[in-house]
């Protein structure tokens, strides 16, 4: 057996160190939060280290060394399996729960940092796992609106972009007396733009609408009137090639302080995947999950963090506004977790 101890910045970091020199077998033996010494004890800077282990590949064993210990292990796995009324072999012993949060979606690498350890969900096992939960995804990051102007809104199709565009511009308004600016550059959905210029109505702001790069920079002296301007883009295909070179060249001179990539959380992970890979051009955009009100496994959440290492900062629970958005928390996934277990 290998095995080797990893320290980085955080889990997230060390689960993509440990996969890629050991691979997806790897298994994560014990895990803890360090302090790592600064100038003479000063500035200590927060790290995680993990331990983790690979199996070597078991050596072949000759049919003669075999041994009554051998025989008897297999006689006791044996007993431990079932056979259902389907025909269907099945464990008949109690799976732990790494092997529920698999079974739940959750990553192998991202269910072993959380589930090491605890033998049960009792009181005790889910206050480690909320733990550690928190660890993992971090405090949510809120849109900055001090220090951010351009707050650029990207995504697939489908996931709710306009609806908490005016969720976030309501909070902004009414919460924080922002005055607001909303930019549409969805062209190819007119429903989009009416539905943006509605919500402007509404709230009493002036809704733009852009066709490409350079009306944008036209507006910049607009801009300047307000605290912050929220710019709505069409929902692009990750598929569509056309569309996605079309949103790069955008965000590359668009020079907004803030992007945020909308997803839903009703999305099979497999599919956010493949999202995020296309989406990496957006740089160092945070994350906003949609629809938590249309399913109740938020497994796809906890792998879109790992894929992207990217911080979360919204959810979104319905359609009214500006109510059904909060900040991002770990206490409703963990919730999922224990009920669907």
């Amino acid at each position: 057996m290998k095995v080797k101890k990893y320290i980085a910045n955080d889990y997230q970091e060390a689960l993509r160190m440990i996969k890629a020199e050991m691979g997806s077998n790897a298994v994560i033996l014990h895990q803890n939060r360090i302090k790592e010494r600064g100038i003479i004890g000063l500035f200590k800077k927060s790290k995680v280290e993990v331990v983790a282990a690979v199996e070597d590949y078991p050596p072949v064993i000759p049919k003669e060394s075999i041994t009554k210990n051998d025989i008897n292990e297999l006689k006791n796995l044996i007993k431990t399996i079932t056979i259902n009324k389907n025909g269907t072999v099945t464990e008949a012993r109690e799976k732990n729960l790494i092997s529920k949060l698999i079974d739940y979606g959750i990553e192998k690498e991202v269910s072993q940092l959380l589930g090491e350890g605890i033998d049960e969900l009792d009181n005790k096992g889910i206050k480690i796992l909320k733990e550690r939960l928190e660890t993992f995804m971090g405090p949510p990051q809120k849109l900055n609106s001090q220090k951010s102007k351009k707050i650029l809104f990207i995504g697939p199709t489908g996931v709710g972009k306009t609806t908490t565009i005016a969720k976030i511009a309501s909070n902004l308004i009414l919460n924080e007396g922002k005055k607001i600016m909303l930019v549409t550059a969805d062209i190819f959905r007119i429903a989009a733009v009416d539905q943006l210029k509605t919500y402007g109505e509404i709230l009493g702001v002036p809704v733009r609408v852009v066709n490409n790069i350079f009306e944008l920079h036209k507006l910049q002296p607009e801009f300047e009137k307000y605290d912050v301007v929220l710019i709505d883009t069409a929902g692009r295909s990750h598929k569509d090639e056309k569309r996605i070179s079309e949103l790069k060249t955008f965000i590359k001179y668009a020079n907004c302080d803030e992007t945020f990539l909308c997803l839903s959380a009703t999305t099979k992970s497999e599919d956010l995947k493949e999202v995020i890979e296309r989406y990496e051009f957006a740089g160092n955009y945070k994350l906003i999950f949609t629809k938590l009100d249309e399913t109740d496994n938020y497994s796809s959440i906890l792998n879109a963090v790992y894929y992207s290492g990217r911080p979360i900062s919204y959810f979104t629970n319905g359609q009214i506004v500006p109510d059904d958005i909060t900040l991002a928390g770990s206490e409703i996934i963990a919730l999922s977790i224990v009920k669907g277990n």
